[in-house]
């Protein structure tokens, strides 16, 4: 913005010392003309001694005589030269003053001359009074201090900076007239004014781009719900704290936090309320921990906390880690209001130590993760460190998914029927999938079905045993001593929450020939839990081509009476845990003999499972119910070993 200055330096000056040197060689030729030519016209003209001498003095004196003249006219010409020079170059002057004059006041970017020794606002343009919100002359007169709400010395810092050249861009916050505070980019340039040495300033507003990066760093690097760091803002977070402990020696710890049976608040209050309690879960263990203490969230209910400098001895370190984590077992355990309703949940907690760069950031959270499951297995709301065995589980684990994935694909499953029997006669079986593994033998389903449920990997096993089962009632429809019999098959909830179930089991049935009113699904009452409405529905569309229902593990503590008058349901099977005790549980036989009188009540019939004794099934026949299945009748049989068996009775 310098341009009055460049103009007047890069426009053509006088060059009167030229002109000079151009007349004083003309004068000189002159003179030498003269002489000559004098000489020659006085010797031609005064013969005589005497009259030679009178003409050497008329010669003098006409050189003088036109010496002076000549010099005259030379001295008026080289004056005005030297004139109109000088006016040109004020001119030029006046020109560029103009010129910058008239683009500072009309730029549209907020301009400033700044005094960069006093501070002194020297002048600005229109931009900066409607910028700013003061007028012209209350801006002029100001010092930048008064604008800017950086510290003084920071501020004289700076200009001394852009005076010196060494900066011309600097990042300040100004704040306006009404208070509020924005962000803006100054560009500096040192400018020769009015014979002061000042900075001119071009302010430009950068608050909707700082806010813009702000939110990209946000999205970025936060939890968008609680505000916590994210998981790559937490593993930069480990690598610092890893570096820090190695050059220190000491301790740091990682604390992974899960939520207890969290589902269930959002399965039945909503999502919104399963929000509002996550972030008042992270406001909890904020407050848990010190500030140089990082807290985050991993994502859905997982939280982690990561403590430094904590002592560099191990067991020191643990027994601190330890404190941390039961102080954070006791606040988030208490209450929660949550608009209407108050709520109580429990946390189940893994730790870890470490030290330096010994491990691995996501290594460091798979052992925490470990720890977490140890303290959930060890009945929830628990704390549990890691440990070396925990890694062998996890191994484990995934060499049996893998198998398990293998099975699927090379058909390694097979069906065993457990007789379910009424006064001594068998009417139908349960269908019970058993894993044939090619080394191990028979697979407990205690041990895959679990693993299945959790890795998605029930629903292609649940389609294979619904597609057996169907075939094998086809096959008895053909034998009229097995025509009669039913085969109950077990449905996970992620089963019959698939949108095309109801598609997936008619379509067995029709492939099949099967009968549907020979087919029996046993539901749990986990599937009670949520999404009730949908259930019943698709329990009303199977009921309606003759498919039956009962309700397996009944008493567990999900039903609701008035789902179960509301649900198209056929039995209800006492859980084996009510049946197992009822001889010397007087509680016990009061659930089993509560529900034998509901399912009465209800026109549905009932079956007990579990039935090991004579002495059990007397009770409860004593009670009402008359239909079991158990291993007093028989153990879960292959195929032909139950044909076998159905053809004894």
């Amino acid at each position: 913005m310098n341009t009055f200055k460049k103009d007047s330096q890069n426009e053509p000056k006088p060059k009167a010392h030229n002109s000079v040197l151009r007349l004083v060689s003309i004068y000189a030729a002159l003179s030498v003309i003269w002489i000559l030519l004098s000489d020659k016209v006085v010797e031609s003209l005064f013969a005589d001694q005497a009259t030679a001498i009178a003409a050497s003095t008329l010669k003098g004196w006409g050189f003088v005589a036109a010496t002076s003249l000549l010099l005259y006219i030379l001295m008026r010409r080289l004056t005005n030269q030297i004139l109109t020079f000088a006016q040109r170059e004020q001119e030029i002057l006046r020109t560029s003053k103009e010129r910058f004059r008239n683009l500072f006041e009309k730029n549209t970017s907020v301009m400033l001359l700044v005094d960069p020794i006093t501070g002194e606002i020297v002048d600005v343009n229109a931009s900066a009074t409607a910028y700013h919100g003061y007028s012209k002359a209350q801006l002029t007169g100001m010092r930048i201090n008064d604008l800017n709400t950086l510290p003084q010395e920071q501020i004289a810092a700076q200009m001394q900076r852009a005076s010196n050249g060494e900066s011309n861009l600097f990042i300040f916050t100004h704040r306006l007239a009404s208070g509020e505070v924005r962000d803006v980019e100054v560009h500096t340039s040192p400018i020769e004014w009015e014979g002061r040495s000042l900075l001119l300033g071009s302010v430009h507003d950068i608050t909707e781009r700082k806010q813009a990066e702000e939110k990209i760093n946000q999205l970025a690097f936060y939890d968008q719900l609680t505000g916590l760091l994210n998981r790559t803002l937490l593993q930069d977070r480990l690598r610092q704290a890893m570096a820090a402990s190695a050059r220190s020696g000491f301790q740091s710890a990682l604390l992974l936090i899960d939520l207890d049976n969290f589902k269930t608040l959002n399965d039945t209050h909503g999502h919104d309320m399963g929000d509002i309690l996550l972030q008042r879960v992270a406001q909890r263990l904020t407050e848990c921990v010190r500030e140089s203490d990082t807290v985050a969230r991993l994502g859905g209910d997982e939280f982690v906390v990561m403590l430094v400098d904590l002592s560099k001895d191990q067991s020191e370190a643990a027994v601190q880690a330890e404190l941390v984590g039961r102080k954070i077992l006791a606040t988030i355990s208490q209450n929660y209001q949550l608009r209407e309703i108050t709520y109580r949940i429990t946390p189940s907690i893994g730790a870890c130590l470490f030290c330096g760069h010994n491990i691995d950031p996501d290594m460091l959270l798979k052992q925490s993760d470990l720890a977490m499951y140890k303290a959930k297995d060890a009945g929830r709301n628990n704390l549990c460190f890691f440990e070396p065995d925990m890694e062998l589980v996890v191994l484990n684990l995934a060499k049996l998914e893998g198998e398990l994935r293998e099975a699927i694909e090379k058909g390694q499953f097979l069906i065993h029927y457990q007789p379910q029997v009424v006064e001594n006669k068998t009417l139908g079986a349960e269908a019970l999938v058993r894993w044939l593994h090619p080394e191990r033998g028979i697979v407990s389903p205690a041990e895959f079905i679990p693993l299945a449920e959790e890795t998605g990997l029930i629903l292609p096993v649940g389609q294979w045993v619904l597609k057996t089962a169907c075939t094998q009632l086809a096959l008895w429809a053909n034998r009229p001593e097995m025509a009669h019999l039913t085969i109950a098959i077990n449905v996970s909830a992620r089963q019959f929450r698939q949108e095309d179930f109801v598609e997936q089991v008619l379509s067995a049935l029709k492939k099949t020939g099967a009968n549907p009113a020979q087919l029996k699904l046993e539901l749990t009452e986990s599937l009670l839990v949520s999404h009730v409405d949908d259930l019943i529905e698709k329990m009303f569309a199977l009921k309606a081509e003759g498919v039956g229902f009962s309700l397996d593990d009944f008493g567990t503590g999900y039903s609701s009476l008035s789902y179960l008058k509301r649900m198209p349901l056929d039995q209800l099977k006492i859980d084996q845990s009510f049946v197992r005790d009822v001889l010397s549980d007087p509680n016990d036989a009061s659930i089993a003999k509560t529900i034998i009188a509901l399912a009465e009540n209800l026109g549905l019939s009932v079956i007990a499972e579990g039935v090991e004794t004579a002495l059990q099934r007397d009770f409860l026949a004593s009670a009402g119910c008359h239909a079991y299945q158990g291993y007093f009748f028989s153990r879960p049989l292959p195929i032909e070993a139950f044909e076998a068996f159905v053809l004894q009775k």
